[in-house]
């Protein structure tokens, strides 16, 4: 057989061929699997866990504050506690 290659008439481009390494392939698995986490997401967990932490302190600071002041009030002050009745049809 003779192939000319100036005769490419029936050939045209379709897309770019995309060839991965195996370690972009090995690197895509392990990400898709949660065993390693990109920087840029490292970056937004660790902005997310200062964020609680700060909210965690300033709950404690106010629990601590609202048991100061729940001391302060004398106990006969308090209303009875709440019962429930037994309902009777």
């Amino acid at each position: 057989m003779d192939f000319d290659s100036s005769d490419n008439s029936g050939t045209h481009y379709s897309s770019k061929v995309k060839i991965k390494t195996f370690e972009e392939f090995q690197l895509e698995r392990l990400i898709k699997e949660g065993k390693v986490m990109p920087a840029s997401k490292l970056a937004e967990v660790k902005a997310n866990e200062l964020q609680r932490i700060k909210e965690f302190e300033e709950a404690a600071q106010e629990e601590r504050r609202q048991r100061r002041a729940i001391s302060r009030v004398a106990p006969q002050n308090l209303d009875p506690p709440l019962t429930r009745e037994r309902f009777e049809e």
